[in-house]
């Protein structure tokens, strides 16, 4: 589902929440669910929300579980805060991904929280590119764009390969900069000899080689796409494909543009990468 989610210069902090919470939790599936701070004429949903992968577990804490999209053996943890700003000052201020959850105690496990500061900001139609929030959930990720602030990042699952069958809590999930092109994985496997264990891992999006623009027969161009992988220097680099991203050519198209792709929308990060909405 991507739902272009616009706001009005009267938003409040407490709208803002309630509307993305009200997005990621699924109680809010079209605009008619929007708060009064909502910019409704200008904002919009399309597909379908991925009801049997995430689930809210936590009201107060805004604290989500997410299902694997191909292996729901594996089921991870995200948590997003806000401050107290008012109005347009308001933000949302991290992202956290975790490996697990204590309901009991509403703790995250083997987690880490990223600065991410999206604030809300009104809807210009002369822009170039209105701004807003951009919001894709679907089986395999949770992605936020915010052209005005900066920012694009989310949750993306990942692909299986010789680390996580051998080391079987190795997160399978990672949190993704696709502003930067930079993922984390919360708790993975380190081959460090007698050093070896979880922690945190750290590295850069690759893929396998950088595309170009292409045309066909009939003179129409070809948007060419390669996966997108993670992988660490601390786990020799093995690799994982990180779920409905893909690689583009260099400086094809701007942050936040929208293209199709045999009838499925996919909608473009700032470093050259591109997220498939269904």
């Amino acid at each position: 589902m991507l739902v272009k989610y616009r706001m009005l210069p009267t938003i409040s902090n407490a709208n803002f929440k309630a509307d993305i919470i009200g997005i990621l939790d699924g109680t809010i599936t079209s605009t008619a669910g929007l708060s009064a701070g909502a910019d409704v004429a200008n904002s919009s949903f399309v597909g379908t929300y991925p009801t049997s992968q995430l689930t809210k577990v936590n009201s107060g804490t805004y604290t989500f579980s997410k299902i694997h999209g191909t292996d729901n053996t594996y089921t991870h943890y995200f948590r997003l805060t806000f401050d107290a700003g008012v109005g347009l000052a308001a933000k949302m201020t991290t992202f956290t991904v975790a490996q697990g959850y204590t309901s009991g105690t509403d703790t995250l496990l083997n987690s880490v929280a990223q600065t991410v500061d999206v604030s809300p900001n009104a809807y210009i139609s002369a822009n170039q590119f209105p701004s807003g929030i951009n919001i894709v959930l679907n089986s395999k990720c949770v992605w936020f764009s915010s052209l005005t602030s900066g920012k694009s990042f989310g949750i993306f699952d990942l692909g299986a390969n010789g680390i996580t069958s051998t080391y079987a809590t190795n997160m399978k999930m990672a949190y993704v900069n696709t502003t930067l092109g930079t993922f984390n994985i919360p708790y993975g496997y380190v081959l460090s000899g007698g050093a070896s264990g979880y922690t945190s891992l750290t590295g850069n999006l690759t893929s396998t080689i950088t595309p170009t623009l292409m045309s066909n027969a009939a003179g129409s161009a070809i948007i060419v796409e390669n996966p997108a992988f993670v992988a660490a220097q601390t786990q020799g680099y093995a690799a994982y494909g990180v779920g409905n991203l893909f690689k583009l050519g260099s400086n094809m198209f701007a942050m936040d543009s929208i293209y199709n792709t045999s009838g499925t929308r996919r909608i473009v990060a700032a470093a050259d990468y591109a997220i498939v909405t269904e």
